[in-house]
């Protein structure tokens, strides 16, 4: 089983992507290893984390270097900041979710190739999965918590996960101080397989992570 390498905006996104690759490779002991920001054994933040500190490692030696020992890595970034300055793609206007997650990653594909060169990211490509959550990894929760249409919800997400919360009496979310471990318990339903993948294909950017990036690896790695 290859190993997998999270880039992420923060601890709490950590979680919930190593849930959902443990689920769709159905692999408790699959490894994940946590590069940016980095978290200690109790899920404390120990780097600092956010959008811009994704894309800062992405054109670090750290992540050039970080090739060596692991086979792929997920670039997680949220698209609720996509308009502000040094993020620099504008909202999506009059086109799919696909084609705005494709603009985002056409950012860093520039990025990787004006830090590192053409060589290099032809040599690397196939082992960078980008996982664009729009507008926030808080959608990607939603096919947990509704059954109706607001599991395809691409903004206010947060809200309408503390909304179902609420209603079932869990423990909801502080949006100024988001704990790992609710985000962990949260998800944590996302490793077993077959509610991943009924789950999934309600919400367009994790549809498009998954279909894109995750299908593939699990297809040659059966093949």
């Amino acid at each position: 089983m290859p190993t997998f390498g999270l880039i992420a905006e923060g601890v709490t996104d950590h979680v919930v992507l190593e849930n959902i690759l443990i689920g769709y490779f159905n692999d408790p002991d699959l490894v994940v290893r946590q590069l940016q920001p980095l978290r200690d054994a109790t899920n404390e933040l120990k780097g600092f984390g956010n959008w811009y500190n994704v894309f800062e490692y992405c054109k670090s030696t750290v992540f050039k270097d970080a090739f060596i020992q692991i086979d792929y890595f997920v670039i997680q970034i949220d698209t609720d900041c996509a308009h502000e300055k040094n993020y620099d793609v504008p909202p999506i206007h009059g086109e799919s979710t696909a084609q705005f997650i494709e603009r985002i990653i056409d950012k860093f594909v520039r990025l990787i190739l004006d830090s590192f060169g053409n060589e290099f990211y032809e040599s690397h490509k196939d082992k960078i999965l980008f996982a664009v959550s729009v507008d926030e990894i808080e959608c990607w929760l939603l096919p947990l918590y509704y059954t109706d249409k607001t599991r395809t919800a691409v903004n206010n997400c947060l809200h309408k996960l503390n909304q179902s919360l609420g209603k079932l009496k869990k423990e909801t979310i502080n949006p100024s101080r988001k704990d790992a471990k609710i985000y962990e318990k949260l998800s944590r339903d996302y490793c077993k397989t077959k509610i991943l993948k009924a789950s999934y294909p309600h919400n367009p950017s994790f549809n498009y992570f998954v279909e894109r990036y995750l299908v593939p690896i699990d297809v040659e790695m059966t093949n």
